[in-house]
């Protein structure tokens, strides 16, 4: 079994040197590899199993554990995933997220990936972009808080730090103070209760409080429940440019913020969604604002009228793909692995929203709106243009069927590349699609999707990559790559025989939890 890419982004000509070709930066499970367009070759290699920091030797009063179970416990240390990236707007760093928390900054010089940074946040990010001043990084995390981190943290460490390292320490125990639990034999009659007091009465010390991280970090705003996306956005008022930040969480929030150091400051809210909010996306010289979670439709807004200009639903698009279940991704010819069209309209959860380049009609340059639905082996696409029409039909939307779900989506000049989790021997694991809109007045608005075979022969390399595998079962997998239907709610608690009167089908849903 091959791993699929769970990340992908492209990195186009520096302003240094803007005769240099288009890069590819591709995510294989703990692996970063960085692709030339020119030669077609991978030209450099990061692996986090070589990052991963030695495991601390026990003192020697500390000690007492039989060498078999200090074994057993260095065994169980894993490589950490990358699960996001993104690139400075000057093409000259990398931000990657890798799911041990850390937020990892390397740069792109001579073509070659050198890890400058790696900083370990107390929460796992789930939204990471760098502003265009090209020195500040906002990191979003399921916990609810937005922060900001400088890009290069050498600066704003603490002296006697390690330079290029700014990581978060072991905690030490101060005074090894003694734990005295309240009650007593005297108080405590039942024998659980007497078990549990023996097990607090072995506990020698308190664990102590975790040391104050040791690199700057600001906390720009907060939400109650989870966050789940974050995307800076600029706007021109009064000949001045000014920043926002819009900020979406899992109870159906969509808020509008000032851009730092103003972020505390709620411009308003963009409110309609009954389902959560998975994924925001903004058109590019617009004032529009695209969203979707675990409903069926696309929410189109005028987020800085923070209004409702149409819905777009994905359900009839849906029910026409062949839907297969997460567990049974390696087998799709099987009939159980196929979901009925009722359930997969009921389930549906926007895993994706990118906006790629279409060509009009003759020479014209336009946008389309790429939409993926979780698990789902297909991409919606819709342009650009027809996002501002209302009482739109369904017929706007595309579909482009593809032989696996897809993953993630990157932009290289004119078409675009689209990772599939395509896991057998064999399977193209990287497509490329060039978008351009259909010929004749009857179809104005639909588009024709065509495979770019130059382009893939250049990401031949790549696709014919041999991913080390690490042991990692299908279920791993599926947990790395699809985890945006279980931000759905529970819908409430019943008791096993009333099933059904507040959730029809009697569904468990996951437990409303933010994870670390």
């Amino acid at each position: 079994m091959r791993r699929p890419y769970q990340c992908v982004v492209a990195i186009g000509p520096t302003p240094r040197n803007s005769t240099s070709s288009f890069h590819l930066l591709a995510a294989c499970g703990p692996k970063l590899l960085l692709l030339t367009l020119d030669e077609g070759e991978i030209v450099s290699e990061w692996d986090s199993t070589d990052a991963i920091a030695e495991i601390p030797e026990d003192d020697e009063d500390g000690g007492g554990e039989r060498p078999k179970k200090k074994q057993k416990t260095a065994a169980q240390v894993k490589p950490a995933n990358i699960i996001k990236i993104t690139v400075s707007c000057d093409q000259q760093y990398v931000v990657a997220v890798t799911d041990d928390k850390c937020v990892r900054v390397f740069s792109l010089l001579d073509d070659e990936l050198c890890e400058l940074s790696q900083r370990c946040m107390p929460k796992r990010p789930c939204a990471i972009q760098v502003l265009p001043d090209n020195t500040t990084i906002v990191c979003g995390d399921k916990f609810g808080d937005v922060y900001s981190l400088p890009l290069l943290p050498e600066a704003a460490m603490e002296p006697g730090a390690e330079p290029g390292v700014a990581t978060q320490t072991t905690p030490e125990v101060e005074g090894k103070q003694t734990f005295k639990p309240s009650a007593t034999n005297l108080t405590v009659h039942t024998q659980r209760n007497r078990k549990s007091l023996e097990a607090q009465m072995a506990q020698k010390a308190f664990s102590a409080k975790k040391e104050p991280l040791k690199f700057e970090r600001k906390v720009l705003l907060g939400h109650v429940s989870m966050l789940t996306d974050v995307v800076h956005a600029t706007r021109n008022i009064d000949g001045r440019e000014r920043g926002y930040m819009i900020t979406a969480d899992r109870d159906e929030h969509i808020r509008i913020s000032r851009g730092p150091p103003q972020s505390h400051i709620i411009e308003g809210y963009c409110l309609g969604h009954k389902e959560f909010v998975s994924k925001l996306c903004i058109v590019p010289g617009t004032d529009l604002l695209v969203s979707g979670g675990g409903e069926n439709e696309l929410y189109v807004w005028d987020w800085a009228a923070f209004t409702l200009k149409r819905t777009i639903s994905l359900s009839d698009a849906a029910l026409s793909m062949r839907v297969t279940d997460v567990n049974e991704l390696l087998q799709p010819d099987r009939k159980d692995s196929i979901r009925s069209p009722s359930s997969a309209k009921k389930d549906m959860a926007v895993s994706g929203l990118w906006i790629v380049p279409c060509r009009g009609q003759g020479d014209e340059k336009d946008m389309a709106l790429l939409v993926a639905v979780e698990c789902m082996p297909g991409l919606h696409v819709l342009p650009t243009s027809r996002l501002r029409k209302t009482g739109g039909i369904e017929s706007d939307l595309t579909l482009l069927k593809l032989d696996h779900p897809p993953i993630d989506v990157a932009c290289i000049g004119d078409s675009f590349v689209v990772t599939l989790d395509a896991r057998g021997e064999g399977q193209d694991r990287i497509r490329a699609y060039k978008i351009r809109h259909a010929g004749g007045q009857m179809h104005a608005w639909r588009v024709e999707c065509m495979r770019d075979e130059e382009l893939e022969e250049k990401l031949r390399c790549i696709n014919t990559y041999a991913a080390t595998d690490t042991g990692a079962e299908a279920k791993a997998l599926d947990g790395l790559l699809y985890g945006v239907a279980n931000l759905r709610k529970r819908r409430g608690w019943v008791e096993p025989d009333k099933a059904g009167d507040d959730d029809p089908e009697g569904e468990a849903r996951v437990e409303d939890l933010a994870e670390d």
